[in-house]
């Protein structure tokens, strides 16, 4: 028997259900082991339930192990001096309920969010070896009411020696395709020893959660829920030992994870399946399924945290194509997207949310989505200057970036209406000279300035400006000498639990570095497309997870058709509807979603009289 890492109690153990029989009962079963099943487990199991979670594929932490694991918190308190700034409830509010949100959210479900984000926060850090670091980071529609620029909270690296072996059993990162970021992701390239980003958020979650006891058990496709007198009273399951029942004393909680891989639900709710995926396997919407058999009311079907994505040839993740996500690039200057007409059809530096939603918008006469496949297109202005998708400034880039010595010619390689290209870049490029753009307002809000080309400290002086690619190389060697002395430190602060101050060591140097760009001008976002030879690669409309799900109350309990709750169900995550209806407040929106209302199912459930 496993003892706990920091107490004499027995540790919960993590496994295939090939391997450790799956109990045949729990005060509290979890489905879905991302962070949102996490949060809920440790949770429960914090107010001494009895708890399984139960995950359909091999590794532990879905979607959110392979993201950046931010959590967005208004009002979170975390280190506000050395940041220069402040927060309120009440701020947080005004923004989530603006524009119009406060007639079609629910108040209730917004307050608890409000008034719970911050203590899971904290919860979290006290509950596991994880601590938070806040940084500059603009609210994604930064130029409303109550918006901010210091809500995100990023994982601080984490050690995960308190795994052991079972280490192998979370999931980790895949590649990214950010080319230019102001949180100096570069210096974490040579770190050793400690995880980053959501693989640091699950193993910290996985970590606490078996230290109090819990039960993960993968391999394990939950197929039904069992009711008995109008509640939930368990599950059935499939695994590699074939089927089983499993009994909930207090409740079950889905946080499996959206629909966005299930041809069949993105065709009948969001027009059509998706041509590229970004979010891991898995998600197939069992979960929506499950909770209309017991009678639970769906909402938002037709929403999802919408992501632009390009394919990389050779590119995979469990066998299966994963895309890279589309995120700052299109935010430089020298850079456009547009259909195959040639056309733009919208501003290409607002959040990921915004243009996928976009490029998923159907033509109201045709039912065509002529934007769901765009090109991104740029020069060698832009290849001269900045990494993407893996290759340096001026390296080479992979097969799926095709160049023409001029855009008629590349417009006829990609299919692309040369004609309608030719007319777009025209009109933009004297415009984007001079750092506007009258049609859709790029470089307008702080956000989409945000991954601007800015450089507030030495200007054309800087690395960047006068040789980009020596720039790159720089920092890549500078990785590699300070990585593993930096990750030897970071690794002692995070195994002692002193990562308080590894936070005080963090965010004053961070802010110093990012504050600058919350200053960034409109011209760091705009150029013109006008040095040959010319680029595009294919970039296509995805999502990082489908929000659509049994609608929920602000304890995560799931409600019926007439607004009861169903006795014994929650709903957490991307499963659960979500409680801001696709409005994506800002960097971790998504994943502070399903912790928090995870943690309130947990809470909730593990109160229940059994």
């Amino acid at each position: 028997m496993k003892l706990n890492n920091r107490t004499s109690a027995p540790r919960g153990t993590v496994g295939s259900a090939a391997d450790l029989d799956v109990p045949t009962e729990a005060d509290v079963v979890v489905v879905g082991s991302g962070a949102s099943g996490m949060a809920a487990a440790l949770s429960a199991a914090a107010k001494g339930a009895e708890v399984l979670v139960l995950e359909s594929e091999r590794l532990v932490g879905g979607t959110s192990a392979i993201s950046g694991g931010a959590i967005w918190v208004p009002n979170h308190g975390y280190s506000y001096k050395a940041l220069g700034t402040s927060d309120s409830r009440e701020e947080g509010r005004i923004y989530l309920l603006g524009e119009g949100r406060d007639e079609t959210l629910d108040p209730k479900v917004v307050d608890a969010f409000l008034d719970t984000a911050p203590e899971v926060a904290h919860f979290i850090e006290e509950r596991t070896g994880l601590r938070w670091i806040p940084v500059a980071w603009p609210d994604y529609t930064s130029d409303i009411r109550g918006a901010s620029n210091f809500r995100a909270l990023f994982p601080a690296p984490f050690a995960p020696d308190g795994l052991g072996e079972d280490a192998a059993l979370v999931r980790p990162p895949k590649k990214s395709g950010m080319a230019r970021n102001p949180l100096p992701l570069w210096l974490m390239n040579g770190i050793q020893r400690v995880w980053l980003g959501g693989y640091a958020l699950i193993g910290a979650l996985l970590e606490g959660a078996l230290d109090l006891g819990v039960q993960v058990r993968t391999d394990t496709r939950v197929t039904r829920l069992i009711s008995s007198g109008g509640q939930v009273t368990g599950v059935e399951i499939d695994g590699p030992r074939g089927g089983a029942t499993v009994s909930a004393r207090q409740g079950v909680i889905l946080a499996s994870g959206g629909f966005e891989g299930s041809s069949d639900l993105t065709s009948k709710y969001l027009g059509g399946e998706f041509g590229v995926q970004v979010s891991v396997q898995g998600h197939l919407g069992d979960a929506v399924q499950m909770a209309t058999d017991v009678g639970a009311d769906l909402v938002g079907m037709d929403q999802a945290w919408w992501m632009p994505g390009i394919q990389v040839p050779g590119e995979e993740l469990d066998g299966r194509p994963i895309s890279r996500l589309v995120q700052g690039e299109r935010a430089l200057p020298h850079t456009i997207m547009v259909n195959r007409h040639g056309e733009r059809f919208g501003n290409e530096a607002a959040s990921y949310n915004d243009l996928g939603a976009v490029m998923r918008t159907a033509d109201p006469e045709t039912g065509e989505m002529v934007n769901e496949t765009a090109w991104m297109i740029f020069d060698e202005y832009y290849h001269e200057r900045y990494a993407f998708l893996g290759a340096q400034p001026g390296g080479e880039y992979p097969s799926n970036i095709v160049s023409a010595p001029t855009l008629e010619a590349l417009a006829r390689q990609c299919g692309i209406d040369p004609t309608g290209l030719t007319r777009t870049v025209r009109e933009f490029n004297p415009e984007a000279a001079k750092g506007r753009d009258p049609w859709f307002g790029r470089g307008t809000t702080t956000f989409e300035r945000f991954f601007g080309d800015h450089s507030p400290f030495l200007g054309r002086l800087s690395w960047n400006s006068w040789s980009p690619r020596l720039a790159g190389r720089s920092r890549d060697l500078l990785a590699k000498l300070i990585g593993p002395i930096a990750g030897f430190v970071m690794a002692y602060f995070s195994k002692s639990r002193r990562g308080d101050l590894m936070r005080r060591l963090l965010v004053r140097p961070l802010a110093t570095v990012m504050r600058p760009a919350l200053r960034n001008p409109a011209s760091g976002a705009l150029g013109p497309v006008d040095r040959p030879p010319y680029y595009a690669v294919k970039v296509q409309a995805s999502a990082i997870g489908t929000l659509g799900g049994p609608r929920t109350d602000e304890k995560g309990r799931v409600l019926d058709l007439a607004g009861d709750p169903i006795e014994g169900l929650y709903a957490a995550g991307n499963v659960g509807g979500a409680a801001t209806l696709g409005f994506y407040g800002g960097a971790g929106g998504t994943i502070v979603l399903g912790v928090v209302f995870g943690f309130l199912a947990g809470e909730d459930a593990a109160n229940r009289p059994i």
